[in-house]
């Protein structure tokens, strides 16, 4: 083969290798173009998903939230509802057992029935309850002794009902024919229900003998106050005949200058006041006249 031939063949095979190098690359780039619109196809797709994503999720908890909120209100409401009726109806179960005694000095206890029945015991008193009843007793035993009345006392501060029950088992004797059971002040408003057990338990165990339970003005607990105790007070006097309910919390609603910056225990004056209320109510339990 000739020089020329060779050297021509030469060429032809450069140029069509740069040719299929050309060609291969501008495949390539074709090729590597299509795989970018996949790629950013991909990513708008995500966008996409990701936004519609949100969306339903703002949506649904856009709907939980309203209905949470309604139902938030409907409770609400009901609270409201409920304690404004627990209220009024404490008060008139209050004033149908005679539970609410008048706010002076004089008169007979209106817990009192005009002819009460008979009852166990020699007379004497027992007076049980919590740092109310240690600031009041001295008053109730000193006015009760002037009348010829033997009174035993047995109080201790911040006693709920539970431990003065306690009280009332160490110290009862069937001598006593009138039980004052002070009780409620320190226990949980929520569980008016601790109260109820406890007046039942002791009247359970003293027959035929007169009770004195004062209504309550005490702690108030995440936000619910003494309705519920003042309730059970209430509906125990109605169910057990000749039961006195001085009303203590009723006078403090109306003289709360009797009462310490505490809100919760009285000043002397008040002290005396509470006494006599609760005398009031010993008297109408032995079928004694008033002696305020």
């Amino acid at each position: 083969m000739s020089r020329l031939k060779l050297a021509g063949l030469i060429v032809a095979a450069v140029a069509l290798i740069a040719a299929a190098s050309a060609g291969g690359y501008l495949l390539g780039e074709d090729q590597a173009a299509d795989q970018s619109d996949v790629i950013s196809a991909k990513h708008d797709a995500s966008r996409e998903a990701f936004a519609l994503s949100n969306l339903e999720s703002m949506t649904s908890s856009l709907e939980r939230g309203i209905e949470q909120g309604l139902s938030d209100g409907q409770e609400r409401a009901e609270y409201d509802g409920n304690a404004e009726g627990t209220v009024a109806g404490q008060r008139a179960a209050s004033e149908e057992v005679g539970g609410v005694l008048a706010s002076r000095r004089g008169g007979r206890n209106g817990g009192g029935q005009d002819s009460p029945p008979a009852i166990d015991g020699s007379g004497e008193v027992l007076v049980v309850g919590d740092s109310l009843e240690v600031l009041t007793s001295p008053y109730i035993e000193q006015y009760l002794k002037e009348q010829g009345i033997t009174v035993t006392t047995n109080a201790v501060g911040g006693y709920n009902s539970y431990q003065i029950y306690d009280l009332f088992q160490e110290s009862y004797d069937p001598a006593q024919s009138v039980i004052v059971f002070d009780a409620g002040t320190n226990d949980n408003p929520n569980y008016p229900e601790i109260l109820a057990g406890n007046l039942d338990k002791v009247a359970g165990q003293i027959g035929n003998r007169c009770m004195v339970v004062p209504t309550i003005h005490g702690l108030t607990v995440d936000g619910v106050g003494n309705q519920g105790k003042n309730r059970v007070v209430a509906q125990f006097a109605a169910s057990r005949p000749g039961t006195q309910t001085p009303d203590w919390a009723g006078a403090v609603a109306e003289h709360p200058e009797l009462m310490q910056p505490d809100d919760l225990h009285p000043i002397a004056e008040g002290a005396d006041y509470r006494a006599q209320l609760i005398v009031e109510g010993v008297e109408s339990c032995l079928g004694q006249s008033g002696s305020f």
